[in-house]
């Protein structure tokens, strides 16, 4: 694991005017370009959000969720306030919702916001929970967003049209489905990239994997992230060593129903990218700069 120290708090490193270009994982990076040449594809998925989806999930996380703000989970609240800061972003809406699976995730295209379900709270600690906000940021940050939901609607749209065309459209509804689930599950990468410029430690980053592979909130200081970053050595390096491992682990890496790259996979990545020299430059103010941002007011009214 990266032996770097914590930055104390209060004193992390902002990183004005930060491009998402800056720490973007280059196959996630590319395939984002090739989705945003598709003429019309962002535009007419956009506007589909804008006035069918994101109005109605703004009603229904008001009527259900617990909005986070300085007087609701103000602890919270600073976390997302300070990761926005040094990430250099406006202020996403931020909520809490009663749910039993631990889990956290984006919506929004034009009106973002985060959805944290407790059971995530209960397991994880605070500077994990703060890392995984920054997470959900970099999703943000990055223009997921967008292409995230349209992931979800191909998912939903391919039984459909295998159904309408009789099974004839579906090899070619499933082919665009697994091609939008590859750039997903890069997109991931750069999303962890984004929690560690924020918590400005490798470590925290890990634990949060380390916990979402398997954590228990009553065996959760039984869990080493050192021996974890060991096991993902195994699966990364060892097991391409061997062609009838490398053979399954291509088959379990190629299953359409995952929509994360396993988690010793990002931890080995986030681990090489916490010791490589594009992370450093970062540290130290040389980065790719973007227009300087502007906060928007939301007006918080249905």
């Amino acid at each position: 694991m990266a032996n770097q120290e914590n930055t104390p708090k209060g004193e992390r490193v902002r990183f004005e005017g930060l491009d998402s270009l800056a720490f973007q994982h280059p196959l996630d990076r590319e395939t984002t370009r090739n989705l945003k040449r598709l003429v019309g594809f962002d535009l007419v998925a956009s506007k589909l959000m804008e006035f069918q989806y994101e109005r109605l999930f703004y009603v229904y996380n008001i009527a259900s969720a617990v909005r986070v703000g300085p007087k609701q989970f103000p602890k919270l609240h600073e976390m997302m306030l300070e990761s926005c800061a040094v990430l250099d972003m406006p202020e996403p809406e931020l909520y809490v919702f009663q749910y039993p699976i631990v889990n956290a995730f984006t919506f929004g295209h034009t009106r973002p916001y985060i959805m944290l379900y407790t059971a995530l709270l209960e397991l994880m600690t605070e500077e994990e929970t703060m890392a995984i906000i920054a997470h959900e940021l970099g999703h943000i940050k990055c223009g997921h967003v967008l292409y995230l939901e349209i992931a979800r609607w191909l998912k939903d749209l391919t039984t459909s049209i295998g159904e309408a065309t009789l099974g004839i459209g579906r090899p070619i509804a499933m082919a665009l489905y697994a091609a939008m689930l590859n750039w997903q599950r890069r997109a991931e990468l750069s999303a962890d990239r984004a929690s560690l410029l924020v918590m400005q430690d490798a470590r925290p980053v890990i634990t949060t994997l380390t916990k979402l592979a398997g954590g228990t909130q009553r065996l959760a200081e039984q869990l080493d992230p050192d021996e974890f970053l060991k096991q993902a050595r195994i699966y990364n390096e060892e097991m391409n060593n061997n062609l009838i491992d490398a053979f399954y682990k291509f088959i379990a890496s190629s299953d359409l129903y995952r929509t994360h790259p396993f988690a010793v996979e990002r931890v080995k990545e986030i681990d090489l990218w916490a010791n490589g020299s594009e992370y450093a430059d970062i540290l130290a103010g040389n980065y790719a700069r973007g227009p300087r941002r502007v906060q928007i007011k939301v007006n918080a009214e249905a």
